[in-house]
């Protein structure tokens, strides 16, 4: 097979007609088809009006049809249809071009199947005189690869995630609290943990059932991810218990944040089976500072404590009210009043 590497675009002419780049491709071909026919995947030779000048066995599988039905009406288009990513993936009328292009995979759609995966390669086929005449098209299909992919993703996604409310879970949480202590010693950063607890949560399960306590945790999980910023890590620690990671967040802006979310929760209408659910949450956090610590010896002791300093402020703003945030560095235990006592 003559070597096609893209050449100057000095050497380009203009001077052939259509009519003799389309028999250069066709004795391109002719020169190279019993190359081609030993290929395990699916090749097709297009020219520049992307109609198939030549195919492969394996293609003719991969299309369900006979090469006779393809030099009948031989536009690539009719018998394999393809969807590209977006901003991605050019389209197939361009892979007739200089390049030679890897698009990683696209769906794809044939006479045997509806649902086909593809990789499709492209490698530009030029004339002696180094003009532009088609393209060799590689199809290989991945479809089964990337149903394992899907499957492997979904058992990855069950295994760090909360199966109700969609946000992760309490292991995979505490993890990342870990690993973002260790970002905010070396980027010299604030981090913060929130900590939460959906008031009389009780109440709500006794008074309209468990399925609503369900659609209520669903609810809260949505608004809770519409208000965390991309960067943050929000969790479920289990009952009606939510965690929120806030990165490169100081003090004063955790207490912005929190009052934040919890005016949107305390405001927001939930219904289930048309009856109104009134629901508040209340909230604690605590800060860690990075420059007042030289050295992070044990992040997980660290991630630990501040779990405890989270649920130490949290059940302060549970006894003095419910439905406010407390946060653990403002906490000042008053005489015979200890902040870990539920009301």
């Amino acid at each position: 097979m003559p070597n096609n590497t893209l050449p100057s675009q000095n050497n380009f002419t203009s001077n052939i007609s259509s009519e003799e780049l389309k028999i250069g491709l066709v004795k391109w071909v002719t020169k190279n088809s019993s190359l081609l026919e030993i290929l395990i995947d699916a090749y097709c030779v297009v020219d520049l009006a992307n109609n198939i000048v030549a195919v492969n066995t394996a293609f003719t599988v991969l299309c369900s049809e006979s090469e006779r039905k393809i030099r009948k009406n031989p536009q690539f288009n009719n018998f394999i249809k393809t969807e590209f990513c977006p901003g991605q993936c050019p389209t197939i009328q361009v892979i007739t071009s200089e390049k030679s292009l890897r698009l990683d995979e696209v769906s794809a759609t044939t006479k045997l199947s509806q649902d086909l995966k593809l990789t499709i390669s492209g490698v530009p086929i030029f004339s002696d005189i180094h003009q532009l005449m088609g393209c060799l098209l590689t199809l290989r299909d991945v479809t089964a690869e990337s149903k394992l992919q899907i499957k492997y993703d979904e058992k990855k996604s069950s295994a760090i995630t909360d199966g109700l409310t969609h946000l992760y879970n309490k292991v995979f949480t505490e993890q990342c609290l870990i690993k973002l202590l260790k970002t905010s010693i070396r980027t010299k950063t604030p981090l913060t943990v929130m900590m939460g607890d959906i008031d009389h949560f009780k109440h709500v399960n006794d008074n309209f059932g468990h399925l609503a306590g369900d659609h209520v945790l669903s609810c809260v999980a949505n608004i809770l991810q519409e208000t965390i910023r991309e960067t943050d890590i929000a969790g479920r620690f289990g009952g009606e218990e939510f965690v929120v990671l806030l990165s490169n967040t100081p003090q004063a802006g955790a207490l912005i944040f929190a009052e934040r979310f919890r005016e949107i929760l305390e405001s927001t209408q939930i219904f289930f089976e048309g009856k109104h659910i009134p629901i508040t949450i209340s909230l604690g956090t605590s800060t860690f500072i990075s420059e007042s610590v030289g050295q992070l010896n044990n992040p997980e002791e660290k991630g630990k404590q501040m779990i405890g300093e989270c649920d130490m402020a949290l059940y302060s703003s549970k006894a003095n009210g419910r439905n406010k945030t407390t946060q653990f560095e403002t906490i000042k235990i008053e005489k015979g009043i200890d902040p870990t006592t539920k009301k």
